[in-house]
């Protein structure tokens, strides 16, 4: 479809109406214009990122500042989204659009929290997307020994459960399992330290388990601030400075 802007005949891909009356347009180029109720048109985003690079690093993202962030025309700032998502934006423009130049995605699995896995899943889970320490190798040790018949008589005072395990061939030891245990899962970029949470570890019939957050998402801020130490020291490293602001 066409139509005139400025003068000009533009093609246009998509047209949406705000709940103003005025039509935003999107231009085969990328360019979103405002069109009022008189036909006048404004650019809403320019400069226009139509696709802001792609990357999964964020010793990548330095590299990628080291050879073009000089030859950008405009102010770069390094925004910590979240623990799994950096961006590298621009000033504002005209029409309250910021440019993003580079995004930076972790890639790390799902967790399956607070939902009951059988014995197999949760040993699984335990082992592939938690770094080892005390408390994860305890209930390691408890869900890989757990005797289906003793969870009919586990004690549970509200805090922590207490419940028969094979110790040996023809042995069994009774283990209290503490709450909360505190783990460190694999959520945020690997080239940081993964922060550490609280857990309450929960078992029930059928050698079922679950983990269940008690640090009411905490270990964001601490992700988010382990980012933006990470980037300042590939800074310091690459460009003797701290040359483009990191906000977290």
């Amino acid at each position: 479809m066409e139509t005139k802007i400025n003068g000009e005949l533009t093609q246009f891909e998509q047209l949406v109406n705000d709940a103003n009356g005025n039509q935003l347009i999107t231009g085969l180029n990328g360019r979103q214009y405002l069109l009022d109720h008189d036909g006048d048109a404004a650019l809403l985003n320019d400069p226009i990122i139509a696709h802001p690079l792609q990357l999964n690093q964020l010793t990548s993202l330095i590299e990628w500042l080291e050879s073009e962030g000089s030859s950008i025309n405009d102010a770069l700032k390094i925004h910590v989204v979240s623990p799994t998502k950096v961006e590298v934006i621009g000033n504002l423009a005209k029409g309250g659009q910021r440019p993003c130049f580079a995004e930076v995605r972790a890639v790390v699995d799902s967790l399956n929290l607070e939902s009951y896995l059988d014995q197999e899943s949760m040993i699984i889970m335990l082992q592939s997307h938690f770094e080892e320490n005390d408390d994860r190798n305890i209930i390691l040790k408890v869900v890989s020994n757990l005797r289906d018949e003793s969870i009919h008589q586990q004690t549970d005072d509200g805090v922590s459960q207490s419940v028969q395990i094979n110790s040996g061939v023809a042995s069994v030891d009774e283990v209290k399992v503490p709450n909360p245990v505190k783990l460190i899962p694999f959520r945020t970029f690997q080239e940081v330290d993964q922060p550490a949470s609280k857990f309450i570890f929960r078992m029930r019939e059928g050698m079922q388990s679950a983990l269940f957050m008690a640090d009411n998402n905490q270990w964001q801020v601490e992700a988010k601030n382990n980012i933006k130490k990470y980037i300042q020291q590939l800074e310091q490293e690459t460009f003797g400075e701290i040359k483009y602001p990191v906000i977290a």
